[in-house]
C-alpha cells in the first residue's frame, strides 16, 4: 500500500486494533490522490477499464448503448459453479444511485462505462426496489434481509436491535473474515449498529464538497482484500459521493454540464429549500423556532424564517441538478475501476462474488420533488442490482421483481448456508439458473419507513408518511397526510403518471388492505435499548444533509 494522505498513517500499516477490531472507529476527512500500481499482468476487466478512462479524456463514444447480449451460461453450468462457497464476497453500496441514469438501464448520457462493463459479465436485475426512501433503513434491509417493520429501524432515532441479527454475523459465525468501510453517518458502528458484527471496520469521514473520488474507500478496501489470510472474506464497501452535495472534478463535469446561469449549485441545503412542504413554511413563518426552522450546522446554517420562500425551480434549473449528479456518477465509476479491478486480479471468476447496488434513487421533479427521504415513487426505489462471479450467469438479464431484502439469503445460498425461515427475502439463484419457482409470484414488495415517520418527531402530521406495496405489476402508494392512494400499472407505466384506482377498484382495495394490515400492529417507537440519542455533532451532519429540519 502506497497512499499516504498528508501525514496520515498509511491505511495498510494500521495495527489489527486501529483497524476496527475491538477498537474506537478511525474517521477519515480527506482523500489520496495517489493511485495503488498493479501488482500484476492487467486482466480483461482493467483493460476495459483503462479503455473506459480514454473515454473520458477525449474518446467519446456515440452512444452508451451496451452490444447485443450472449446467451447466459446453462443452469447446470452455473450449478457446477456453485460446488464450493466462493473465498471473497464484496458488497458494494452506491448510494443515492438511481438506477436509470446508469448505461445498462437505459441512461442516454455515458455515465457508468465501468459498471457497464463490469455488469456484462454477470446479472443484472432490471426491476430490483429498495425497501425506503433513505439510508439508514435500506441499508438495514440490504445487511439483515428483512422489511423495515421486521428489522425496526424506522427513523432516526433507531438502532439496530440487538435481537436481529444480520448477514455479517452469520458468515463471522460461519468462518469469514468480515470487514467494512463506510461513508455515511448512518452506517457508523455506533450509534446505529448497522455495522456492528464487522470485525474490521473504518468509517470515512465525508466532506460536503466532494471534489475528488472517495479514494480512502477503495485504498482500504483493496487493502484489505489483498492482505487476506486463508479464511474466506465478506466485505462491504460504501460510497456516498453521489449524494448531495452535486461536486465533481472539473474533467467529469465539462463531459455533461452545459452553460448555465440559474440560481441552482446542487449542495443539500439548497435541494431541502425546494422540497419544504407548505405547512412547515407556515409553521416557520409564524413562529420561528429554531430548533425546529433550520437547516445546518451551529456555526454555518440556514434559518428557515419569514424571510425564507421556498425554492421554485424551473426546467433548466432541474436540468442542471441531473447534470451535475450525472457528473458524480461518472466520477464515482471511474473509481469504482481501480476496486473491481483488483477484485478480478483476485480471480472473481473463479472464488469471487461481487453484489452492486444502492440503498435508493434521487428525485429530479418527477412527481414535484427533489431529493430523497419522503417518497416512494420509482424513481426513489428502483435502485440497480448486478450479481457477478463464479456462480453467477453471465450476460444475464432478469426482468422479474426482486427487492433488497433479497441479497441477504442469495449471498447465504451461494455460499452454502441455511437461510433463517422468518427471512423477509428470497433466494434469488433459482431465478439465476432458471430453475422453476413459485416464491416469486404474486409476491408483496414494501416501501416503508420514508422520512415522515422521523419529521413526526417534531412536526406532527406537517410531512406526509409515504408507504407503498407492490404486487406483479400493480404497485399502490399511500399518503398519510392526504389520507389517499394511488394506483399504477408499472408493466404500463414506469413513470407512474396515470392513477388507475378507479379502474381496478378491486386491486386497489386488496393492496391497501395488505398495507394497513401490515401497519397496523407496528410500533414505530424504538424500545429505550434500541433509541438512538444523537450528539450534537451527529444532529448537525444530518441536519447539513437536510435529513432533519
Amino acid at each position: 500500500m502506497t497512499d499516504c494522505l498528508e501525514g496520515s498513517t498509511q491505511l495498510s500499516e494500521l495495527p489489527p486494533g486501529d483497524n476496527g477490531r475491538d477498537s474506537d472507529e478511525r474517521s477519515l476527512d480527506g482523500y489520496s490522490r495517489k493511485m495503488m500500481k498493479p501488482k500484476r499482468p492487467l486482466g480483461a476487466f482493467k483493460i476495459a477499464w483503462i479503455l473506459a478512462l480514454g473515454v473520458l479524456y477525449g474518446c467519446s463514444p456515440e452512444t452508451g448503448k451496451n452490444p447485443m447480449p450472449k446467451p447466459p451460461v446453462s443452469a447446470s453450468t452455473a450449478a457446477e459453479k456453485t460446488a464450493a462457497p466462493p473465498s471473497l464476497v464484496v458488497v458494494i453500496s452506491l448510494d443515492t444511485l438511481r438506477a436509470d441514469h446508469l448505461g445498462m438501464y437505459g441512461a442516454k448520457r455515458f455515465t457508468s462505462p465501468t459498471l457497464d462493463q463490469f455488469a456484462d459479465g454477470g446479472t443484472v436485475f432490471t426491476d430490483a426496489s429498495s425497501t425506503s426512501p433513505w439510508t439508514l433503513p435500506a441499508h438495514a434491509s440490504m445487511l439483515t434481509g428483512l422489511y423495515p417493520v421486521e428489522h425496526r429501524v424506522m427513523r432516526f432515532d433507531s438502532a439496530l436491535p440487538e435481537d436481529v441479527g444480520s448477514l455479517a454475523l452469520t458468515l463471522k459465525q460461519n468462518g469469514y473474515q468480515t470487514a467494512a468501510v463506510v461513508n455515511s453517518s448512518w452506517l457508523k458502528r455506533e450509534p446505529f449498529r448497522l455495522t456492528r458484527d464487522f470485525e474490521e471496520y473504518l468509517f470515512v469521514e465525508d466532506t460536503m464538497d466532494r471534489r475528488a473520488p472517495n479514494t480512502w474507500i477503495t485504498d482500504q478496501a483493496i487493502s484489505w482484500i489483498q492482505g487476506r489470510g486463508p479464511q474466506p472474506l465478506f466485505l462491504f464497501v460504501h460510497y456516498y459521493d453521489v449524494h448531495a452535495d452535486y461536486a465533481s472534478l472539473p474533467e467529469y463535469e465539462s463531459l455533461f454540464v452545459t452553460p448555465y446561469e440559474g440560481p441552482v449549485d446542487g449542495t443539500a441545503w439548497q435541494l431541502a429549500t425546494t422540497t419544504f412542504e407548505d405547512d412547515f413554511l407556515e409553521m416557520c413563518h409564524a413562529e420561528y423556532d429554531p430548533s425546529k426552522c433550520r437547516i445546518g450546522t451551529l456555526e454555518n446554517y440556514l434559518a428557515v424564517n419569514s424571510s425564507v420562500e421556498k425554492l421554485e425551480l424551473e426546467d433548466q434549473d432541474v436540468q442542471h441538478l441531473e447534470q451535475l449528479y450525472d457528473a458524480g456518477i461518472r466520477q464515482l465509476d471511474t473509481e469504482l475501476g481501480r476496486l473491481l479491478s483488483v477484485i478480478e486480479e483476485e480471480g472473481l471468476d473463479q472464488n469471487g462474488l461481487v453484489v452492486i447496488t444502492s440503498d435508493h434513487g434521487e428525485e429530479f421533479m418527477d412527481h414535484g420533488r427533489m431529493d430523497h427521504f419522503l417518497t416512494v415513487y420509482q424513481e426513489i426505489l428502483h435502485v440497480p442490482m448486478i450479481f457477478r462471479g463464479r456462480a453467477i450467469p453471465e450476460k444475464l438479464r432478469i426482468d422479474t421483481p426482486v427487492s433488497l431484502v433479497d441479497i441477504a439469503p442469495t449471498i447465504l445460498s451461494i455460499a452454502g448456508l441455511p437461510v433463517d425461515e422468518d427471512i423477509d427475502g428470497l433466494d434469488l439463484m433459482p431465478l439465476m439458473t432458471g430453475e422453476p419457482s413459485s416464491l416469486f409470484q404474486n409476491r408483496f414488495l414494501y416501501g416503508e419507513a420514508a422520512g415522515g415517520l422521523s419529521y413526526a418527531l417534531m412536526m406532527d402530521n406537517i410531512y406526509p408518511i409515504y408507504r407503498s406495496v407492490r404486487r406483479g405489476r400493480y404497485k399502490l402508494i399511500h399518503d398519510s397526510k392526504k389520507e389517499r392512494s394511488w394506483l399504477y400499472d408499472l408493466t404500463e407505466d414506469p413513470g407512474e403518471t396515470r392513477d388507475i384506482s378507479k379502474e381496478h377498484p378491486e386491486v386497489a382495495s386488496q393492496l391497501l388492505k395488505e398495507m394497513m394490515h401490515r401497519h397496523s400492529d407496528s410500533n414505530f417507537n424504538p424500545s429505550e435499548k434500541d433509541k438512538v440519542n444523537l450528539d450534537s455533532k451527529d444532529l448537525e451532519q444530518l441536519r447539513a444533509l437536510g435529513y432533519i429540519r
